[in-house]
């Protein structure tokens, strides 16, 4: 027999959003404190032991699993932290356990025999270690008729959502008041809700101009725009970092609905999603849009922003080590200034110098100038960059779906999902045409006046540094650069697109000079007027002695180099080339 103490624990649970919104905590919570004030018993009200499951379901035994506040209630009664003898105070016994008796019982039986003393609160019975067998027989019948009426309650939920989805596959009927945030029912029909679908239109502009999912709260926040949702469901009243993520990814926007079922659970779809169910509120290729820039921020790693994008990020390795080179702010405004660094250096492991972040935009003007960059200042290329995006982001899409799909495969075959693969197969082969053919178009539109392309180009705003950093990623282009200290101080960029070496720059105090690696860029150099037909000749000349096989080392190339006449090389603009430089190319 287990000495009695006046201690009391409540256990509260409610296993659905709509019994929290309720009074189903207060009325348990309630009933406890005044069975304690009848009894005499002291109700422990610290944090601690204050036993609440929320949305966890007796039915599922969910609350008795490792995070269960009910499994915690039994290690504190293991560890001897809470004592034998004392009272545990649910609402009924069904709030335990909803399970099959067989596995309920011994549950129950558990709390018994550890010598807590179980009260419920409906009826006021008390159940002891001292049980007898009437006892047993109630505890059984209620365990009983929980379960029961739980399977019961479950099995017509799921028939009537069964129906349900099969209603909305074949008559496209809507499921009821729950839809998507920015629709609600009216007589039956689902409509946009107009402040909310222009705050939808909002937070995709923002995605595609390239603010990053964990910005674009913090601007609506500002902004004052009301977050979508219930204070039951969003405490704070913000919008956060998942809200914006769900929105963006959701597919409902484009009138899809996906049917759902659990499975081991889990909740997954079922089946192929119904087309056209709901109203379109983002236009499809805005959708894409957005998704390919996500892709892209993934991929490519992209962190935290500031309000001035950083337009090198990913773009601009160390010439040295190879590492990333990383903003660094050196000195207090209004003297200090922004420089480029190895992050490997900034570790003392590379010898690579600093790079100021004016002399670095200079030379990446000069890097736009010569990669198929157009679509950043003419509208027309810049509508294929949007259909690019679009496909970029309908691709992406196909991609995910398809590696599910081949996964569900390999777990279990299906002629079903055979049908399926072989079309996703077949939409991926079309949409990788697409991309080839926008490509091309693209490719076509190179710089010929590097004046007016320069006096349209925009790597100032957030937005047009965002788009440049985006195209010469798409591109492949990566600037490897080095930094040198001493008499002659000068930067080497190193220019590659896809991993193919195409120019070089070599910057100096007030001049640039560049070598090309690629005849291409040659002839660009002589369309853009930097360079004249006779130079083009010595400059192709340059490129296949660099590319020689015959050539063993560097003095093999000197020796060839001087029985050239390199005046005719002067690859320079943007001013004159250093004395010193001249000098060497005389001798």
């Amino acid at each position: 027999m287990t000495n009695k103490t006046n201690k009391a624990y409540s256990y509260v649970r409610f296993s659905s959003p709509e019994q929290a919104k309720g009074d189903s905590y207060r009325r348990q919570r309630d009933a406890a404190v005044k069975y304690c004030v009848d009894h005499g018993l002291e109700l422990a009200t610290a944090r601690e032991y204050t036993f609440l499951d929320k949305g966890k379901s007796a039915y599922s035994g969910r609350h008795l699993d490792d995070e269960g506040q009910l499994k915690r209630f039994l290690d504190l009664v293991e560890n001897g932290t809470i004592e034998h003898g004392s009272y545990l105070l649910v609402e009924s016994l069904d709030r335990l356990s909803r399970e099959k008796v067989n596995t309920a019982l011994p549950r129950f039986m558990d709390l018994l025999n550890r010598g807590i003393r179980v009260v419920t609160l409906a009826d006021e019975r008390l159940y002891t270690d001292e049980f007898n067998e009437l006892d047993l027989i109630i505890s059984i019948v209620h365990m009983s008729r929980a379960h029961n009426e739980s399977s019961i309650k479950g099995d017509r939920v799921s028939a009537a959502w069964t129906n349900k989805k099969a209603l909305a596959r074949s008559e496209k009927k809507p499921l009821g008041k729950a839809c998507p945030y920015w629709l609600t029912l009216i007589n039956d029909e689902y409509m946009p809700i107009p402040e909310r679908v222009e705050t939808v239109k909002l937070i995709f502009d923002l995605a595609i101009q390239g603010y990053g999912q964990g910005v674009i709260p913090r601007l609506l926040n500002e902004r004052g725009i009301p977050v979508f949702g219930s204070r039951n469901r969003n405490h704070s009243g913000a919008w956060g970092t998942s809200s914006v993520s769900k929105l963006l990814g959701n597919r409902a926007l484009l009138g899809e609905y996906q049917p759902t079922h659990i499975v081991g659970g889990k909740r997954v779809n079922d089946g192929e999603p119904v087309a056209g169910f709901f109203p379109v509120v983002i236009e499809e290729s805005v959708f894409y849009q957005a998704q390919a820039v996500r892709a892209e921020r993934r991929i490519h790693k992209t962190g935290k922003q500031s309000e001035r994008f950083n337009v090198f990020q990913g773009i601009i390795k160390c010439g040295t080590c190879g590492d990333a080179m990383h903003l660094v702010n050196k000195g207090r405004p209004p003297k200090g200034a922004t420089y480029l660094q190895c992050h490997s250096a900034r570790k003392g492991v590379c010898t690579n110098g600093y790079l100021r972040v004016e002399r670095a935009e200079r030379v990446l003007r000069e890097v736009l100038a010569k990669v198929d960059s157009l679509s950043l200042v003419q509208a027309s290329e810049g509508q294929t960059m949007k259909e690019l995006a679009t496909v970029d982001g309908k691709m992406q899409t196909v991609n995910e779906r398809l590696a599910t799909a081949v996964t569900l495969m390999t777990e279990a075959p299906s002629s079903a999902l055979a049908v399926l693969v072989q079309n996703l197969e077949s939409e991926q082969a079309t949409l990788g045409e697409e991309q080839q053919r926008l490509r091309e178009l693209l490719a076509v539109n190179q710089v010929v006046s590097k004046k007016d392309f320069f006096a349209q180009l925009d790597i100032v705003s957030f937005e047009g540094r965002h788009a440049a950093n985006r195209l010469l990623k798409r591109l492949g282009i990566l600037i490897f650069t080095s930094v040198t200290s001493g008499k002659m101080p000068m930067q080497m960029h190193s220019v590659s697109a896809e991993g193919i070496a195409q120019f070089q720059i070599f910057h100096f105090e007030s001049s640039m000079m560049m070598f090309a690696a690629q005849k291409k860029i040659v002839d660009l150099r002589v369309l853009q007027g930097e360079i004249s037909v006779e130079q083009r000749d010595a400059a192709i000349r340059l490129i296949e002695l660099r590319n020689d096989p015959s050539l063993i080392d560097s003095k093999d190339l000197v020796n060839r180099l001087k029985e050239m006449d390199l005046s005719k090389v002067k690859f320079r603009f943007n001013g004159t080339l250093p004395k010193s430089i001249t000098r060497a190319k005389q001798q």
